[in-house]
């Protein structure tokens, strides 16, 4: 690794403290009169914070929304002030500010230092996917249902089923498998069959979110003009790329040549029904490019994958955790759904109490402290008067919405069925009403984000963890290993993730067939 820059390693090390320097000065030099939570005083106030932010700043942004709840309040993290904000006036201004005002693409852009991670053209390649999740992918959702759930059968037969000893409780950690189920489910409608199940494949995708984090984290470290050459040299991500390129560019080329023969846009006997399909049937030519398709692909994965995975893990340590409270309700509501409308997007939409426990764990936990990030492009002014330069992430302080008692009756505890009893007083027979949907998103609401740029996977995902949820407790008996103890989320910066090594213990059970 000490071959890498040709430049002295002392005159390295004495432009980044240069521009760490010079980034505390500016630090303090534009945040204005926004009211500071976890900064002390000093020169040095800054730095420190910024170091201390990795594992405190869920602490701050609670202070401040505590203090500051009516107004906005700024926290420091690694490198970057976030300004926070979680009045509804305040949450309403920025959902309707335009994206040359506060910009979403390009908060992403500078928290994942996408031009390094994802490719210079990250914004751009990324407008064809957004459109196509928002309409050929939620559209379908009923047709593509078969195909979801014969792979969510082959996928849970392979993680769980095959590993289990007759009537014999088996003990196991589930985060890993249900990365992988969530894969192969997830990338029957990305690429189809087989490739979905290319275990090569299955790893190289779960892999590549993990390694975009840390090597955005990694980047964020280093100044502005050592950043191409940190993220060429000393992150995971090239090598990652190139495992990428060899997993996918035959079958991607074959599937180029095959639309090539029968014509963009016509059908054909046999015609793949994929998210693939459907860039090779809409893109321009410049989405049609071999290494255009695979950063497509991977960027679906890494919206897909870990974020649905993750959200249904805490819902089911709660359900592994009080079996008698949740696991046969909803084993119950499944077998009632399943029989009548058999495995389908319909039985889904009736399954509402698996539906209020999935959003009531979004609710309770999340998968962050922070939602809806933007980024200035211009200096911007809230109606109450404060002014936030250009060049500033701004945030919305989801979890402390969401576990505020003014939002939610007793909001500190854990209720699966809170939004379930709450359409039977509104409604007095407990059908469903778009308010207290999971997929359903407002302010006091934030785990999907609000406005245009709400998360448009969010009805695939919602149905993916519902068809999940009731293939397990069909098929499965299931509790914590540690009897009757919900794992403790872990908190990494403003992210919040369930514990990855909580076991459960599973035996079969005779599945109906519906």
């Amino acid at each position: 690794m000490g071959q890498v820059f040709s430049v002295d390693t002392s005159l390295v090390l004495l432009l980044s403290l240069g521009a760490l320097g010079l980034t505390v000065l500016l630090s303090w030099e534009s945040s204005g009169k926004v009211p500071t939570v976890g900064v002390g005083s000093g020169l040095l106030a800054v730095n420190r914070a910024s170091h201390e932010s990795v594992t405190k700043i869920n602490d701050w942004i609670l202070e401040g929304y505590q203090k500051y709840k009516a107004g906005v309040f700024k926290v420091r993290d690694f490198r970057n002030w976030n300004y926070i904000v979680s009045s509804s006036t305040h949450v309403d201004e920025l959902r309707k500010a335009p994206d040359d005002v506060l910009s979403f693409l390009e908060s992403v852009n500078e928290t994942l230092e996408a031009q390094y991670t994802m490719g210079k053209h990250f914004i751009v390649e990324g407008l064809l996917i957004t459109k196509l999740v928002k309409s050929r992918l939620t559209r379908s959702l009923a047709g593509l249902f078969p195909a979801v759930t014969d792979e969510i059968d082959a996928a849970f037969t392979d993680e769980i089923t095959s590993k289990l000893d007759g009537n014999a409780w088996t003990g196991m950690t589930i985060v890993p498998q249900l990365m992988r189920v969530v894969c192969r489910t997830s990338n029957r409608i990305f690429v189809g069959l087989p490739k979905c199940r290319d275990k090569d494949f299955v790893f190289l995708n779960v892999q590549y979110t993990i390694d975009l984090f840390n090597s955005a984290q990694t980047i964020r470290r280093w100044p502005w003009f050592l950043k191409p050459l940190v993220g060429r040299y000393l992150t995971p991500l090239p090598h990652t790329l190139e495992l990428a390129r060899k997993s996918m560019t035959v079958e991607f080329e074959r599937r180029k040549r095959e639309t090539e023969e029968h014509g963009k846009g016509e059908d054909w006997d046999g015609k793949p029904n994929d998210f693939l399909q459907w860039v090779l049937d809409a893109g321009e030519a410049k989405d049609l490019e071999t290494e255009s398709l695979i950063r497509s692909i991977l960027r679906l994965n890494f919206a897909a994958i870990h974020t649905t995975a993750l959200s249904f893990t805490f819902a089911l340590y709660h359900v592994a955790a009080q079996p008698d409270k949740y696991q046969e309700v909803i084993r119950k509501e499944a077998h009632e759904v399943l029989s009548k409308y058999g495995w389908t997007k319909t039985a889904m939409e009736n399954m509402h109490k698996t539906d209020s426990l999935l959003r009531e764990s979004q609710r309770y936990h999340g998968l962050g402290t922070l939602s809806m990030t933007r980024k200035t492009m211009q200096d911007f002014t809230f109606s109450d008067g404060t002014q936030l330069r250009k060049g500033n992430l701004l945030s919305v302080a989801a979890r402390p919405i969401h576990l505020d008692d003014s939002n939610y009756p007793a909001a500190m505890t854990f209720d699966g069925f809170r939004f379930f009893n709450q359409r039977a007083t509104a409604s007095g027979d407990g059908d469903v009403t778009m308010e207290n949907q999971l997929v359903n998103v407002g302010p006091g609401f934030l785990s999907f984000g609000i406005g245009k740029h709400a998360c448009p996977g969010r009805f695939w995902a919602a149905n993916e963890m519902k068809a999940m949820m009731a293939y397990m407790v069909t098929h499965y008996d299931f509790k914590m290993e540690n009897d009757g103890v919900l794992p403790a989320e872990l908190k990494v910066g403003a992210a919040v993730i369930p514990d990855p090594t909580a076991r459960l213990v599973f035996r079969k059970r005779q599945a109906p067939v519906y």
